[in-house]
């Protein structure tokens, strides 16, 4: 069955709570800090706990795999993004009140020694923290573990940040995969809860361009007026990508596996290109010529019989709403016609348009990219109210790192508005078309330009 990375909420505390639990049942901490034994108290404590420190930790991010089948969270990860600290305030050991049912003694010999050897590993410097990544015993092997180091990976790139975590041995695996290298290794006494005298942990990490210095990440500090997870101006942090500046605009990317979310990203079309010129002349009826209804059917077709097209959406973790998506084609069969448009035109659909349009970058298209393989971005939509905040970059990034694994170029036909996040992804302008909108129904002397554009592949390591 299918899985996917999906955004952790509040109201999933008690999924969480039973995760924890069963994925550290044999765990040899599970023993020394509650002796394997859980109570209803302890169950209730966890989730309480949980849900009363929800988004107070330094740049708390919660992401997790569900099965898209029957929609159950089948994983959990809990991330920290940690600014520039100043002062000895990071060196505070964090305080539990322990409940019935736990060893305070065997907890507070775990959390003391994990977080002291952490703090003098990594000091007050900005980096990630993966504090914890679990999946239901049931639903292991699965890859829902990738899936969120993936995830983490991905951020650790944007924000040219490293990854620090703590694994038991059996979970190298898994991390070594992406490159995370053991550092140090902290022991815990364990000689009450076992044969032997002490236990092993691994401390990883992960260094995404080890020769460039890591960005900081800027945060107002708490006070009596300002929640800890506070958005930091954009002029104040330019260096930081707003998507993670601020957790409200922060965003999961999947690829979209739900049908029903396909009428979503209708709704997203409409609300993308409500003020778009050239689509309003082009689809005078109403952007497709017809209903959202017909045009999320559209879509659902469209993945279901063109095997060369693929779907990506952005949904918000504050709200659990597709906010963004896009639409690439990976043209691998040198045989068929590459041809990512719609055979079938809408009702009222501007055809003279069309063809001076697309007609006329597709042959520029074919031309240049005859006998290649290659990548096409189609559609990439963003809400209005999401601009500007990185979104847009998430979703083109993910698709650029696996044509870079491939090897493969990638071509997009842009407005000029959009060269500048392009540009800046390796496309580079290499012909383009400009229309007179006057002579196809628009406003006399109105001109409007289209850049073909191309990427070369980057070099990567294969992972």
């Amino acid at each position: 069955m299918p899985i996917e990375l999906c955004p952790i909420r509040k109201s999933d505390a008690p999924v969480l709570a039973e995760m924890l639990y069963a994925a550290y049942e044999d765990d040899v901490y599970s023993h020394l800090m509650y002796k394997n034994t859980v109570t209803p108290t302890m169950k209730a404590w966890t989730i309480q706990r949980t849900e009363k420190s929800w988004g107070q930790g330094p740049g708390e991010r919660r992401v997790g795999v569900r099965d898209t089948v029957t929609g159950e969270l089948i994983a959990s990860s809990l991330w920290y993004f940690y600014p520039q600290r100043e002062g000895d305030d990071w060196k505070k050991l964090p305080e539990f009140d322990w409940p019935e049912g736990y060893s305070k003694e065997g907890c507070n010999l775990v959390t003391t020694a994990h977080t002291t050897k952490r703090n003098e590993i990594m000091g007050p410097k900005p980096y990630i923290f993966l504090a914890t990544c679990v999946v239901f015993p049931a639903h292991q092997r699965r890859g829902a573990g990738t899936l969120m180091v993936q995830w983490g990976v991905g951020q650790s790139r944007a924000l040219n940040l490293p990854i620090f975590l703590t694994a038991s041995p059996m979970g190298l695996a898994l991390y070594e995969k992406f490159k995370f290298e053991i550092i140090d290794h902290c022991w815990v006494d364990v000689s009450s809860v076992t044969t032997e005298k002490r236990d092993t942990v691994v401390m990883l990490l992960h260094e995404p361009y080890p020769s460039q210095p890591p960005k900081a990440i800027p945060m107002l500090k708490p006070d009596e007026d300002t929640p800890i997870d506070a958005a930091v101006p954009v002029s104040a942090a330019p260096q930081l990508p707003v998507a993670l500046a601020d957790p409200k605009y922060d965003v999961v990317v999947a690829p979209v596996t739900d049908p029903a979310d396909f009428d979503r990203l209708a709704e997203v079309e409409d609300l993308a290109f409500a003020d778009d010129r050239i689509v309003q002349l082009l689809f005078p009826a109403g952007h497709g010529g017809n209903t959202v209804a017909a045009r999320g059917d559209a879509h659902r077709k469209s993945q279901k019989e063109d095997p060369t097209n693929f779907y990506v959406k952005a949904t918000s973790v504050a709200t659990g709403e597709i906010v963004a998506w896009l639409k690439y084609h990976l043209f691998d069969d040198l045989e068929r016609e590459h041809m990512p448009y719609p055979k079938e035109l809408p009702p009222g659909a501007n055809v003279p348009l069309m063809e001076a349009s697309f007609t006329t970058l597709k042959t520029l298209r074919d031309g240049m990219m005859a006998g290649k393989q290659y990548g096409y971005v189609l559609v990439l939509v963003v809400v209005p109210e999401w601009h500007r905040r990185g979104v847009g970059g998430k979703l083109l990034q993910r698709y650029l790192d696996m044509l870079d694994v491939k090897g493969w170029e990638s071509w997009i036909d842009a407005s000029p508005a959009g060269m500048g996040l392009y540009q800046k992804l390796g496309w580079e302008q290499v012909g383009g078309v400009t229309i007179d909108l006057g002579k196809f129904g628009g406003e006399t002397g109105l001109m409007e330009t289209t850049v073909s554009m191309l990427r070369k592949p980057k070099g990567v390591v294969k992972i």
